[in-house]
């Protein structure tokens, strides 16, 4: 189960995040933005939701929640979003 669990965390994680050295200087960024993913945790940390993330910085929002749970996963805790 375990195994599972990491093989799923890691697909959702690698279709949500990239890092590519012309974006940010290689910087971990949410796919197709230029958005860290040190930023979106802190703004997450800060107690504003996944969809007021979104709508702010012009995101994805089924991407960002994709990309929380992803996170949940690998971390082993279930998320509602």
């Amino acid at each position: 189960m375990a195994r599972e669990r990491t093989e799923h965390a890691a697909r959702e994680l690698s279709e949500c995040v990239e890092f590519d050295p012309g974006k940010r200087c290689g910087v971990p960024v949410l796919k197709g933005t230029r958005m860290s993913v040190a930023q979106l945790l802190a703004e997450l940390g800060e107690g504003r939701s996944t969809v007021e993330v979104a709508e702010d910085f012009d995101l994805d929002a089924t991407l960002v929640k994709r990309f929380v749970c992803g996170l949940a996963v690998c971390l082993d805790r279930t998320v509602s979003t």
